[in-house]
């Protein structure tokens, strides 16, 4: 409060030095007078702020328009017939390695796991990556890379009184038997292992990023973004997912592990620190330990370690949609989160995908960051021919009622209702009775074989491009943490 509001201990002399009753109501009147004005100046004040100035004071917009610039480097191929745009040597050798020397890049697996996964993904996806650090559940080699057993690094003690390492123990012996269920099983004992494991092998890392084999990263996307951030402050990025309770019908948002995380060196360092005694010795339980219990009777790993993180003072900072939970077929481009938006990472990515959109990125170049916008490009939207067998109608879809409207009658009258609505981009007709509309750019999926007959999906290729005429992104988007912005 300012001095003209103030009647406290420098006006009471003033009072008491009044005897005459009318100049104390006048004092009075004139006092109460003053206060109301300056308590309705400072409500005009503060409606004001909230209109205008509070913008850069509580950060309303929620993104950041940084000018970034990429890392990769132009390739040295670029005139050799010997070396196409998608080959390893042309893509690896515009890779930006001196990041590597401060980004260490962990990619999570099983020895359960499809290995047609895991070869394509470590030809695609992490291919390049030169310092790349892999976990798993057993001891191997792949691709040039020493895969660590990371559920080694737990107390033998603590693994025998846990029913789920009887696979684990299968799987050192060599039994052929062990499905992915036991590994996935056995998967959410891995995650605290992992960032402990990680530390002790490179201590020096400014940043640490986790992947699975069905994760897609952009790393030219993901390189700009962290050259903005500083990490000696506590950060843990990812997509938002609801986890652990935490009381007063609260839950603790953790990083989805299938889209990635991302953890800076003090969040680390914070996470992993141990009680030292007098001699130096560790005299405090290693973080594993810590949450034994607490990771035994939860589903998944990584929802313990962003419950951890909590515990240990370091919230999630959600990046969703730049990391995105949804695989490239549904996401709904040209929605409110995915258009002019930088993609980080993708989840579930089809193998073909990985493979495609590696050399699609190549072909691109990086001269401007990777939008949600561009990969309708890779999509070829606003291109497409009908598809048989084919729905881009879920998730999302509306289906208008009743179901006696003339567009679910056929496919012929779906397709001229979808035409004939500007918001509808694509439509889907199931021969049941049932016409979609989408609003969004959706590519879709093929239906399940069982029920192919039934669906055919078509795109209304004029709209979907004068709409993409008419919304050209003037800049990226770079997202602001948030636990509301969900999908």
């Amino acid at each position: 409060m300012g001095p003209g509001t103030s009647t406290s201990a420098a006006a009471w002399p003033f009072f008491r030095a009044l005897c005459n009753t009318k100049l104390k109501l006048l004092a009075v009147f004139l006092t109460v007078s003053t206060i109301l004005l300056l308590t309705l100046y400072s409500e005009g004040l503060s409606e004001d702020i909230s209109l205008g100035a509070t913008d850069e004071l509580t950060n309303e917009k929620d993104y950041w328009t940084w000018e970034t610039s990429t890392r990769f480097r132009k390739s040295q191929h670029d005139n050799d017939s010997d070396h196409g745009d998608g080959s390893q040597n042309a893509t690896c050798d515009t890779f930006p390695s001196d990041v590597l020397s401060r980004v260490q890049i962990i990619l999570k697996t099983s020895a359960t796991e499809d290995p047609k996964r895991v070869n394509t993904h470590m030809a695609s996806v992490t291919r390049c990556i030169s310092n790349l650090l892999v976990v798993s559940d057993k001891e191997t080699e792949l691709h040039g890379h020493h895969v660590h057993d990371i559920l080694a690094d737990l107390p033998p003690s603590a693994r025998k009184q846990i029913p789920e390492f009887k696979g684990y123990d299968a799987l050192q012996r060599g039994e052929g038997n062990i499905d992915g269920a036991a590994g996935w099983k056995l998967d959410r004992f891995k995650f605290l292992p992992m960032v402990e494991w990680v530390k002790k092998v490179n201590p020096s890392a400014e940043w640490y990023v986790f992947l699975e084999t069905d994760t897609y990263f952009v790393w030219d996307n993901l390189f700009r973004m962290l050259e903005q951030f500083d990490p000696s402050f506590p950060l843990y990025m990812g997509s938002p997912a609801p986890g652990r309770d935490i009381g007063d019908g609260k839950v603790n948002w953790f990083a989805y592990g299938g889209s990635g995380f991302v953890l800076s060196r003090a969040a680390v360092d914070t996470l992993v620190a141990r009680e030292i005694g007098k001699y130096g010795q560790f005299i405090g339980q290693s973080l594993s330990e810590q949450y034994m219990r607490v990771v035994k009777d939860d589903c998944c790993g990584d929802s313990v370690l962003g419950f951890a993180l909590y515990e240990k003072g370091i919230e999630l900072s959600g990046m969703w949609p730049m990391f995105n939970a949804h695989p490239l077929d549904s996401i709904p481009f040209g929605d409110d989160h995915h258009w002019c938006q930088p993609v980080i990472s993708m989840h579930k990515s089809q193998l073909n995908d990985m493979t495609g959109l590696a050399a699609w990125e190549d072909k691109r170049g990086r001269t401007n960051p990777l939008l949600y916008a561009d990969l309708v490009d890779y999509h070829s939207l606003g291109q497409l021919p009908e598809r048989k067998g084919w729905d881009n109608g879920a998730p999302g879809g509306i289906i208008e009622q009743p179901d006696t409207l003339p567009q679910h009658e056929s496919l012929e009258a779906c397709r001229q209702a979808c035409h004939d609505r500007d918001w509808c981009m694509s439509y889907t007709y199931d021969t049941a009775g049932a016409c979609v509309f989408v609003q969004s750019l959706r590519l879709g999926a093929a239906s399940k074989l069982e029920i192919a007959d039934q669906f055919t999906a078509g795109w209304d290729n004029d709209k979907i491009q004068n709409w993409r005429a008419k919304n050209k992104c003037e800049q990226p988007l770079w997202m602001k943490p948030s636990l509301t912005r969900i999908f």
